[in-house]
């Protein structure tokens, strides 16, 4: 990996709060040559509205492979069966057109748009848990 990803931000909140780490970093690993091709993690508990925020890369190598599909709905599957957890969400930068496909493959509706502090602006998509398990369980 060329940076820390997102253990720069995760391993001080686990630090801090042992219990959070089971919202965080999951590893994706190939299955054919058990290398790491990225990583996805939630961006804590659910908030006080039941919301469940997700973030992944995936090394440039390993794109377009469907590694991002098979890891958010893993992910995802997992999360909906959580306590609290009504709303999933996924920010994305507008210009990554393979990300975007992939939450719009997963029929997540387009709420709107924020500013990052990191990345800049980015698109805000959600869909509840109680679809997620209609459409995808």
């Amino acid at each position: 990996m060329d940076d820390s990803g997102p253990l720069r931000w995760r391993v001080p909140q686990v630090k801090e709060n042992p219990e959070v780490n089971k919202w965080f970093v999951r590893w994706m690993v190939s299955t054919e040559t058990r290398e790491i091709v990225g990583s996805t993690s939630f961006h804590g508990p659910p908030n006080e509205n039941g919301m469940m925020e997700i973030g992944l890369g995936v090394h440039p190598f390993f794109h377009r492979r469907g590694y991002a599909t098979e890891a958010l709905r893993g992910m995802w599957l997992w999360v909906i069966d959580q306590p609290g957890v009504s709303v999933l969400r996924y920010t994305v930068d507008p210009l990554n057109e393979a990300s975007v496909g992939v939450v719009k493959k997963f029929g997540f509706d387009y709420i709107g748009q924020q500013i990052d502090d990191i990345d800049g602006p980015e698109d805000i998509y959600e869909m509840s848990a109680v679809d997620f398990r209609r459409h995808f369980a």
